[in-house]
């Protein structure tokens, strides 16, 4: 074949290529535009306002980029959420799946009667700034806009508001979904998997286990989804159609604590939470001694306790501390520690 012939069929060749990346590029735009604007539909069925500017595609012709310029979201429960400019990627042959980064100032609101309803709970503050240095998350739509999952990494946050005390975070990660029906029960069904590292409380908000919590991690499914409204009136809905948390690993390292716990919890007729937890536990003695000193529990309750601890513990041969393995319940508004009530449990709300 003459040399003219074999470079006009790879001239040919090279221009077919690129037309279809063009085109592909073109199709996976519309493609991700046309999930996310499901998603938003989807959201406002449920009773979610979310505003934001654009999205913006770019990346062409061989990355898929998008973002989004002063986002804001308002759930049904009147909790508004605003946020820095949202910039996400997503793989060509993968439209779907979008890589997030939200890096800077996040500032989250309460609707005066939410705020009125929580503050019987002791949350004063209706505006909380979040300050986030490290902000990373991935989504995952369904061609119906469906989240199928999504995950958020935070790192070096600040929160800070008026009446509120600044408390630091160093490490916030939490993985959403997927979202399912439940044939059994019919209830639906919500995985949630989160952890936190290095919390540092507000001086002397920590009670008897102190203001720094090295590791508060716990493996979850949400049963029943929660309904639109007001917390007041959408949380007794949730409870009487059998709505519950079901914990498959609670862990926590707190001052003197170190637990490990699976179980559930629910809500009682008065909004008090209930359930009970399989636990294993170390620092029992030091957690007594700490709430007997500080008034928190009547001394012939500590003595109660600490007697329950010597009974049902056993000590450990490499730390000498006593791991204590029996329930904790709630119930009643009591916290019991086998069968030893130790704490009061207020409402929710």
């Amino acid at each position: 074949m003459p040399r003219y012939r074999l470079a006009v069929a790879l001239f040919a060749t090279l221009g077919l290529l690129s037309l279809a990346v063009v085109g592909y590029w073109f199709w996976a735009a519309d493609a991700l535009a046309e999930g996310i604007a499901r998603w938003r539909a989807e959201q406002a069925e449920r009773g979610y306002e979310i505003v934001y500017q654009g999205p913006q595609m770019s990346g062409f012709p061989f990355a898929l980029a998008v973002t989004f310029g002063e986002p804001r979201v308002t759930s049904p429960h009147g909790l508004t959420w605003r946020g820095p400019p949202v910039s996400g990627e997503a793989r060509l042959w993968d439209p779907f799946t979008i890589d997030l980064r939200f890096p800077g100032l996040h500032r989250v609101t309460l609707a005066p009667d939410l705020a009125q309803d929580l503050s019987r709970g002791n949350v004063g503050a209706r505006a909380a700034d979040i300050l986030v240095d490290e902000a990373e998350g991935r989504v995952v739509l369904a061609l119906d806009g469906q989240v199928k999952s999504a995950r958020v990494e935070l790192g070096a946050l600040k929160m800070t508001g008026d009446g509120l005390e600044p408390l630091t975070l160093d490490r916030l990660t939490a993985r959403l979904g997927p979202l399912r029906s439940n044939g059994g029960n019919g209830l639906e069904e919500l995985d949630l998997i989160a952890e936190a590292l290095a919390l540092q409380l507000p001086e002397g908000r920590g009670g008897p286990l102190g203001d720094s919590v090295a590791r508060l991690s716990f493996d979850s499914t949400v049963i029943g989804g929660i309904p639109r409204g007001k917390p007041a009136e959408a949380l007794p809905l949730w409870r009487d159609a059998g709505g519950f948390w079901q914990f498959r690993r609670l862990a926590a390292n707190w001052g003197p604590l170190d637990l490990q716990a699976a179980g559930r919890l629910a809500l009682d007729q008065t909004l008090r939470p209930a359930g009970q937890f399989d636990t294993r536990l170390k620092g029992a003695e030091r957690i007594i001694d700490r709430l007997s000193e500080d008034g928190e529990i009547k001394p012939e309750a500590a003595l109660a306790a600490r007697l329950a601890v010597a009974a049902l513990g056993r000590r450990e041969a490499n730390s000498d501390a006593t791991v204590l393995e029996a329930p904790i319940t709630l119930r009643d508004g009591l916290l019991y520690l086998g069968p030893v009530p130790l704490l009061p449990i207020a409402p929710v709300l």
